[in-house]
């Protein structure tokens, strides 16, 4: 609850107008989590779990387990207002994988995720459980080779790859980069994702990076205009995670959306759930409002008898 005293009816009122101009300025374009110690503002669902492991609070999408399906989204949808633009940065870990003739190898992956069905959506298996999200798109993160990837040639070892999706269709890449010489995705370590969409451009773009650095170039990018698929409907944003005979532990460490195209370079340092303000810096317009309404404050406190009113909000 915040309350605060108003100053005579003028002055409240107008105290109510700069709050009010200050929250909608503010509101978020941004929300990030360092860690996962509060999830306030997630919907957490089926295997998903904030958990402590080896001293960090990750949120977990699969334990080592087969047949698993976990998932967590903003609790409440939000509108991208500025022609669907928005950038995200997210780190993620996948290891403790399950074995087979080959060697361990993980499965099935991971995938960032866009769409406007629920917050509470998710599946297991070889889609990495974003099957069947419609309207959607996704970004996924797929560490296990199956007969219907670009580039399948019977090795589970070759076909580490990275992927835009859309409308949870698993088996239609819209763009692909097999990363097999260069990165395991299921290795254990830390990976750093950047994915940014342009809007005005509608141009979607994927980085990628083991050492958290931003890269100059995106190793993926695809022209798609998520205004046609999702219409003037909000979005829930999050990530989808799935096991099926094989598996992996699947862990996402750190998070961070701003709902403009506004590429995010830095780890967050904070929780800022979706809807807060913390810090939040009023605009230009917003101080010439406050400036003015200051000065109006002055002249009813000159005026008027002291008179006291209080507001709350809950």
């Amino acid at each position: 609850m915040m309350r605060f005293e108003a100053i005579g009816c003028r002055a409240g009122l107008l105290a109510l107008a700069i709050g009010g101009g200050m929250a909608t300025s503010a509101q978020a374009q941004t929300f990030s989590y360092a860690n996962f110690i509060d999830t306030t503002g997630l919907q957490i669902n089926g295997s998903a779990d904030a958990l402590n492991i080896g001293g960090r609070d990750v949120m977990r999408l699969t334990p080592p387990q087969g047949a698993m399906g976990g998932s967590v989204f903003n609790t409440q949808a939000i509108a991208l207002t500025n022609d669907y633009s928005f950038s995200t940065r997210f780190t993620f870990n996948i290891g403790n994988n399950g074995d087979t003739p080959y060697g361990p190898i993980g499965a099935d992956g991971i995938a960032f995720v866009i769409q406007t069905l629920s917050n509470t959506v998710g599946g297991a298996g070889g889609s990495l459980g974003y099957g069947g999200i419609t309207p959607s798109v996704e970004v996924e993160f797929d560490t296990y080779s199956n007969g219907t990837d670009p580039d399948f040639n019977g090795d589970l070892r070759a076909n580490n790859h990275i992927a835009i999706m859309k409308n949870g269709d698993a088996i239609n890449h819209l763009a692909y980069s097999n990363v097999s010489s260069t990165l395991n995705l299921s290795g254990g370590y830390d990976i750093t994702a950047f994915v940014d969409y342009n809007g005005a451009a509608n141009l979607l773009e994927v980085r990628w990076s083991k050492d958290g650095l931003r890269p100059d170039s995106a190793g993926l990018s695809y022209n798609i205009d998520l205004a046609s698929i999702f219409g003037t409907n909000p979005v829930f944003v999050g990530f989808t995670g799935g096991t099926g005979a094989n598996w992996s532990e699947q862990d996402i460490v750190n998070w961070t959306f701003n709902a403009n195209y506004d590429p995010i370079t830095t780890p967050p340092t904070g929780t800022i759930p979706p809807g807060s303000t913390p810090g939040a810096v009023p605009e230009p317009a917003t101080w010439a409002m406050m400036v003015a309404g200051f000065g109006l404050v002055g002249g009813a406190l000159r005026r008027k008898r002291r008179e006291t009113v209080r507001y709350s909000f809950g």
